[in-house]
């Protein structure tokens, strides 16, 4: 796995280790799940486990340069963007079903730029077109733990925009 080298001058001795191909690519493939996917560190050594060695998991994970806080972000971003969720869903999700830590999915939602209020007026319009409930029953699930988890405030504000 290494090989030794001697050079005459300083008697200096050189150490190259030869890195495995499959380490490499266990490396190329967590970068890629970081950089597009924006995955959480437990989460890609998951998908790395269940296509490479353990030690080329390892290999990967130690060598991949990655700000898993700007992950949870830009993940964050794209919940708040794409399924118009509240801040507290959000954080919820991003510990919950992408694994990142109870910190990095604070610093998220404490840096995610989003309109909450747009958001809950997104949804709550769903709920009127989609399932004809009256706004009350829309605010109780908007601002509902086990569902939404907008603030009040932002689900008042869905609530008075709901007919715009």
């Amino acid at each position: 796995m290494s090989s030794k080298s001697s050079s005459n001058n300083n008697n200096e001795t050189k150490v190259t280790t030869k890195v495995p191909k499959e380490y490499k690519q266990a490396l190329k493939r967590a970068k890629n799940y970081s950089n597009v996917m924006y995955m959480s560190k437990a989460e890609i050594s998951k998908q790395l486990k269940s296509s490479y060695s353990i030690n080329a998991t390892k290999y990967a994970l130690k060598h991949l340069k990655v700000d898993y806080n700007q992950n949870a972000l830009k993940k964050a971003q794209e919940y708040a963007e794409s399924q118009n969720m509240s801040q507290q869903a959000i954080h919820n999700q991003l510990i919950t079903k992408n694994t990142f830590s109870v910190k990095q999915a604070q610093y998220a939602v404490d840096n995610l730029k989003a309109d909450f209020n747009y958001n809950a007026l997104v949804t709550a319009k769903k709920y009127q077109r989609d399932l004809g409930f009256s706004p009350a029953k829309i605010r109780e699930v908007l601002i509902s733990d086990d569902n939404e988890s907008f603030t009040p405030a932002q689900a008042d504000y869905a609530i008075e925009h709901l007919n715009d």
